[in-house]
Parts: C-alpha cells; sequence; structure tokens
C-alpha cells in the first residue's frame, strides 16, 4: 500500500501553497483586494490543476503547470499593481509552489487494466474440467 505523502505528494504541496497565498493576501493588510482575489484564484487552480492532471506519459506535467501558473501568478504583481512587501511574499510563495511540486514525489502508475477474457474460454470454470 503506498503512503498517502507518495500518491498525493504534488498536489498536497500546491494545496498548502494555495492556503499560504490566500492567508498571506489578508493577513498582509486585513484584506484581499482584486490584486490578491486574482493570485489566489490562480493558486486555486495550480493545486487542482497539479491533483487533475495524470501522469502516466509525462511525469513532469504536473510541475509545468505549477511552474506556468506561478509565473501567471508573478506577472499578475508585476504588471497590475507593482511590488510591495505582500506581493514580495506571494511571489516567494509562488515560486516555492513550482519547486516544492517539483521536488515531490511521481505517483505510481496504477496497474493496467486487466485484458478481455479469451471469447472461447468459459467463465463459468467448467472449461477446466
Amino acid at each position: 500500500m503506498t503512503s498517502l505523502w507518495r500518491v498525493y505528494g504534488k498536489a498536497i504541496v500546491a494545496t498548502a501553497a494555495m492556503f499560504a497565498t490566500g492567508i498571506q493576501a489578508y493577513v498582509s493588510d486585513g484584506h484581499i483586494t482584486q490584486q490578491e482575489g486574482v493570485q489566489v484564484a490562480i493558486a486555486l487552480f495550480t493545486a487542482f490543476s497539479v491533483w487533475l492532471v495524470p501522469v502516466l506519459a509525462y511525469p513532469w506535467m504536473k510541475t509545468a503547470i505549477a511552474v506556468v501558473l506561478g509565473v501567471l501568478n508573478v506577472l499578475t504583481t508585476l504588471i497590475v499593481g507593482g511590488i510591495s512587501t505582500g506581493d514580495i511574499t506571494i511571489m516567494i510563495v509562488a515560486a516555492a509552489t513550482a519547486v516544492g511540486v517539483g521536488i515531490a514525489p511521481v505517483p505510481p502508475t496504477p496497474p493496467a487494466p486487466p485484458t478481455a477474457p479469451d471469447p472461447g474460454r468459459r467463465l463459468d470454470g467448467l472449461n477446466e474440467l
């Protein structure tokens, strides 16, 4: 049995970073501005995407999503409102999200689906008699 961390480690890191982004956005000035709301929404979408995307063919896909959305979060800060102390913290959390998702273990590949039974084989066990 694989551990919860081994299966959902990347999603756990992204979700923790989403909560850190939301908490930091509120604590920095006592309310969430429109810009911070967009940053929290990006962090939420990052966590959801990292959880949703399978790693069957591309084990780096979850990390790529975290990096792209982390860059989008940083660009939101730079383009919209300039840089303040609270914005620097959110940019650090965005970068840490991408690094954390990259470091977290890749979930194990699920077992292959069972093959279809032989059409000439009886399934009631009588062919062994």
